[in-house]
Order: structure tokens, then sequence, then C-alpha cells
């Protein structure tokens, strides 16, 4: 039940991340028809371009460290006794539920601290606050699929399938 539902929701963002990546492209093609055909360059498409990627990074990750899509360095950890490659697995997933963990809660900080001041991106004028928060559940739930996972076994290094 859990890992069905770690499953849809980094799914549903990974979704959310195709389409800030769609998102990107129709921005640029807009904005290169804008300048060349209208002589009207758009102000806000590189801020709001740049926004778009980060989200497109971190929406992105739960689904990726949810199906082992990650790079992972195995050259020792493979020859390790199963037990001891175990307990490797459970400390990186640690580390990575650590992380998590600190990232959420600055983004938290740095989140509330925007929306009480309203501070908004320079040319767009955009709220910033929103970013942040996709931002902090994008890793919030990155983090607790690393948690769910130091539950599991660790993968065999044959690769997962979406």
């Amino acid at each position: 039940m859990i890992d069905r539902v770690l499953d849809a929701v980094a799914r549903a963002l990974a979704a959310a991340a195709a389409a800030a990546g769609a998102a990107i492209f129709a921005l640029i093609l807009g904005a290169v028809v804008m300048r060349y055909a209208l002589s009207a360059p758009a102000r806000i498409t590189e801020e709001l371009c740049g926004l778009l990627l980060a989200m497109m990074v971190f929406l992105a990750m739960p689904l990726a460290l949810k199906h082992d899509l990650n790079i992972r360095v195995t050259l020792v950890t493979d020859k390790l006794p199963a037990t001891l490659r175990r307990a490797v697995w459970i400390v990186s997933e640690a580390i990575c539920v650590a992380f998590a963990a600190i990232f959420a809660w600055q983004a938290w900080n740095l989140m509330t601290f925007h929306q009480r001041l309203g501070l908004k991106s320079e040319q767009a004028r955009l709220d910033l606050w929103p970013w942040l928060a996709a931002m902090m559940v994008a890793v919030a739930l990155t983090g607790a699929i690393a948690a769910w996972k130091a539950t599991r076994p660790p993968p065999d290094g044959g690769g997962m399938h979406i």
C-alpha cells in the first residue's frame, strides 16, 4: 500500500516535471518568435525558464530514487557480504533521509520568510514561495522514499524498470 502511494505521488510529480519541460520549450519558442518576428523580446522568459528548470529537477527526483534510476557506484559494495551490504544500504538511505530533512526544513524557513515579506521575482514579479514549496514537497517525498527503501532489501545492481 505504502509503495503504491509513494509511486503514485512520485509519478504525479514527474508528470509535473515533464510539464515544466514542455513549458520551457513553449516559452523559448515564444520568445524567439517575439524577438525575430515581432521585434519585441519577452523580458520574463529567462527568469521563468530558470524557475521551471529548477522545478523540473526537483520534481523528477522522487521518481528517480523510487525506481533506482539514479547513478550508484557499487564497485566496493557488490563485493561485500550480504549482511554488510545491507548495513551500507541502510546507512546510505539514512544519509539521503538526513539530507532531505535538512533541505526541507531550510526550504520551509525560506518559504515562510518569502511568504511573510511577499517577495517576488525580479522581472516577472512572480511570488517565490510557491516555487520553494514545490521544492520542499519534492525533497520531503524523496526523503520519505529513501526511508521506505531502507526497510527493503538493496537493489541487485541489475537495474530497475519503471
